[in-house]
C-alpha cells in the first residue's frame, strides 16, 4: 500500500466518523450538553462503574396507532331535533414505540403502557384497544337502542359522550425515556383528565417503577420537600395552594427535577385543574435511590417530544 493510498483511507475514515455523528444528531434532532454530577459522590464508585453508559445510542422509533368506534342512538332525545341524538365516540391514539435504542423487542415497555391504558398487559395493543372501544357509554343511563356507525358523529356537547386513551413519548435522553398516558373524557358539560407515566431505562431495557426511583423509607422527607415548595409558591406567586397530605401518585422525571401531579381539587379548587409541583434534583439526594442517581449522573442528550394531538 502506497503512502498516498494510506492518506486517502485515513481521510475517508475521518469523513465517515463526522457523517455518522451528524446522522445521529439529525435523527435525534437534538444537541447533547455536557454530563454533570448532581450530587457529591463519595463511595459509590463501584456502583457507578457497573452502571456506566456507553456513548453509542440509537434513536427510538415510533408509529401512530389509532383505533376508534362511533355510536349513535336510533332516535333523537327531542322529536324532530336532529342535534339531539345521543352519541358516543371512543378513541385510542398512540405514538407507539417500535424500537428503543435499536432494540425492537420491548415487551416490558409495551406491557407497562397497556397496563396504564387498559388495566392489563397480557394482550396485544390491537386486541386491547378493540375490546375497549366496543364498550360504548352515553350521557344517559341504560341507553340500549343505539347502533354503531362508520363516520364520527357531530359532537353536540349536551348529547355527546367522548372518551380517549392517548399514549405518547414526552421526554427522551441517552438513558431515560418517559411516556405519558392520558385518559380524557367529556360527558355533557363535564371534562376529566387522568394522566399516568412510564419511565424506561433505554440502556438496561427495563421499566423503572416507583421503587426504582424513590427510597420508600424517605417518603416523609419527600412529602416535606413538596410542602416546602408549595409554601414557596404561595409566598412568591401569591397562590393559595393547600398543603399536600401525601406524595402524589403520579410523577414524571424531567431534565431539572421530578414533577408531581396532584389531581384537580386536591391542592386547589377543581376548576384550576391538575397542579404540578417540581422538585429540583439537587434537593432530592436523600430520597432518590442510588441506582436512579447514578442514571441521572450518567445521562445526557435530553429532548422533549410534542404531545400527541387529542382534538376530535
Amino acid at each position: 500500500m502506497t503512502k498516498r493510498n494510506l492518506v486517502i483511507i485515513i481521510a475517508l475514515l475521518f469523513i465517515i466518523d463526522i457523517a455518522a455523528a451528524f446522522w445521529y444528531l439529525s435523527l435525534r434532532i437534538e444537541a447533547s450538553g455536557e454530563s454533570r454530577d448532581l450530587w457529591q459522590r463519595d463511595n459509590d464508585t463501584i456502583a457507578t462503574v457497573a452502571d456506566t453508559l456507553t456513548t453509542a445510542s440509537t434513536p427510538d422509533t415510533f408509529d401512530i396507532k389509532e383505533f376508534h368506534a362511533f355510536y349513535v342512538s336510533r332516535s333523537p332525545a327531542v322529536r324532530g331535533d336532529e342535534n339531539s341524538y345521543y352519541t358516543c365516540v371512543k378513541r385510542v391514539k398512540a405514538r407507539w414505540p417500535l424500537s428503543v435504542n435499536g432494540n425492537d423487542s420491548i415487551p416490558a415497555l409495551e406491557g407497562a403502557l397497556q397496563s396504564c391504558m387498559f388495566g392489563n398487559d397480557n394482550k396485544t395493543l390491537t386486541f386491547a384497544a378493540s375490546q375497549w372501544t366496543r364498550s360504548p357509554k352515553f350521557n344517559v343511563e341504560a341507553l340500549s337502542d343505539f347502533k354503531e356507525i362508520d363516520i364520527q358523529p357531530k359532537i353536540v356537547p349536551r348529547y355527546a359522550y367522548t372518551e380517549q386513551l392517548l399514549a405518547y413519548p414526552i421526554l427522551t435522553s441517552l438513558r431515560l425515556l418517559v411516556m405519558e398516558v392520558d385518559h380524557r373524557t367529556h360527558s355533557g358539560e363535564t371534562s376529566t383528565l387522568a394522566t399516568r407515566y412510564v419511565h424506561y431505562d433505554r440502556v438496561k431495557q427495563s421499566v423503572l417503577e416507583r421503587k426504582h426511583i424513590f427510597d420508600s423509607a424517605q417518603e416523609p422527607i419527600l412529602l416535606s420537600l413538596i410542602n416546602d415548595k408549595i409554601e414557596r409558591l404561595n409566598n412568591e406567586k401569591r397562590l393559595q395552594l393547600e398543603r399536600a397530605a401525601k406524595v402524589a401518585n403520579e410523577f414524571h422525571a424531567t431534565r431539572a427535577g421530578i414533577i408531581f401531579d396532584y389531581p384537580a381539587g386536591e391542592l386547589a379548587p377543581a376548576n384550576e385543574g391538575v397542579i404540578e409541583i417540581l422538585i429540583d434534583y439537587p434537593l432530592m439526594s436523600s430520597v432518590l435511590t442510588q441506582d436512579f442517581k447514578n442514571l441521572l449522573n450518567l445521562n445526557d442528550g435530553y429532548w422533549k417530544y410534542k404531545p400527541i394531538d387529542h382534538s376530535l
